[in-house]
């Protein structure tokens, strides 16, 4: 009796445990071989998604599994990073996203997430300058011609940028103030849109990263004016900056980094941060983009983390002297 009743409790274990494993099990496979997804808060084509497209293979490769990229646009980034802070917290669904998202934070009365506390920062990746760039149809050769002629047709110029309350938008807004200047302000889905846009002369003059535009600079299609950072982008050398042009002290990179959900746990993130590092160290990564101006960071997540505290702290004050209201 004792040994049929402990072998009845042993089945029954044996049961549980047999009921409980595919399960576990299921989850911990699932976690292993499923790819890990990149989403990008921008359009293909646009400068985030050709430089994650550009590391997704070698990403594979030090994950050890398959890295795709995702592309979920509109909302200057933040439908993307909405869909990232819901997602599991177990390193699978990452997002690259750029200071544009911090800078639409004004635009905004009801983001869904917050950059702070819904999403956990992994690492810097790049700081690129942006172009002002115009159709060549434009009767202007330089920064002072093109400000002359918006001086004397107010409103009339079309003003693209590759989202409202993006860093293209706010470069012009805070130059349109600074120099007295008014356009008519047309947003589009990310910076291959609106530089599909500009070249057909839908649209007057933008302001967009150089691995966007270069190949249309070198070709004719568009002819840059000036850079906003306060150093000449390397893959623009002749192209002087805003600073040089007479709007002082302008100094507004681009610039795109990768975060996680929360919670995501700290020895992940770090794991997720290293591959990151390795993969912008890659002299292959390097010598593509830094000929077309990008800069590389590679930051610690607790350096991003106190620069994204210190970007929302600067663009919220920069929104307020610029007069940006919530307007979604």
């Amino acid at each position: 009796m004792t040994i049929n009743m402990s072998f009845k409790l042993s089945r029954a274990w044996f049961l549980i445990i047999i009921f409980m494993l595919p399960m576990s099990a299921l989850r911990a496979a699932d976690s292993s071989t499923r790819p890990v997804v990149i989403i990008d808060g921008f359009a293909p084509g646009g400068g985030t998604d050709v430089l994650v497209r550009t590391m997704a293979p070698e990403l594979s490769k030090m994950f050890g599994k398959q890295v795709i990229v995702e592309n979920r646009t509109g909302a200057s980034g933040h439908i993307s990073a909405q869909t990232v802070a819901r997602a599991a917290p177990d390193g699978q669904t990452l997002l690259i996203n750029t200071v544009s998202m911090i800078t639409s934070r004004s635009l905004y009365s009801n983001l869904g997430y917050d950059v702070r506390s819904d999403l956990v920062p992994v690492t810097q990746l790049t700081r690129i300058a942006n172009v002002l760039v115009v159709h060549p149809s434009l009767p202007v050769k330089n920064v002072h011609d093109f400000f002359s002629l918006a001086k004397k047709r107010p409103d009339e110029l079309i003003f693209a940028v590759t989202g409202l309350g993006s860093i293209s938008h706010f470069v012009g807004e805070l130059v349109q103030q600074r120099v007295g200047i008014r356009s008519t302000l047309v947003p589009y889905r990310g910076a291959a849109p609106a530089t599909t846009a500009l070249m057909s002369g839908e649209a007057s003059y933008a302001f967009i990263i150089p691995i966007v535009v270069s190949p249309h600079i070198s070709n004719g299609r568009l002819r840059a004016l000036a850079v906003s950072t306060i150093r000449r982008s390397p893959a623009l050398p002749h192209v002087p900056t805003l600073d040089e042009s007479g709007v002082k002290g302008m100094d507004i990179p681009q610039w795109f980094g990768i975060w996680a959900p929360a919670k995501t746990p700290a020895p992940t993130v770090d794991m997720i941060n290293r591959e990151f590092v390795r993969v912008v160290a890659l002299p292959k990564i390097r010598e593509r983009f830094e000929r077309e101006g990008v800069e590389f960071v590679g930051s610690s997540p607790r350096e991003f983390g106190a620069f994204v505290e210190s970007e929302v702290t600067r663009w919220a004050e920069v929104a307020l002297k610029a007069g940006l209201k919530p307007e979604f």
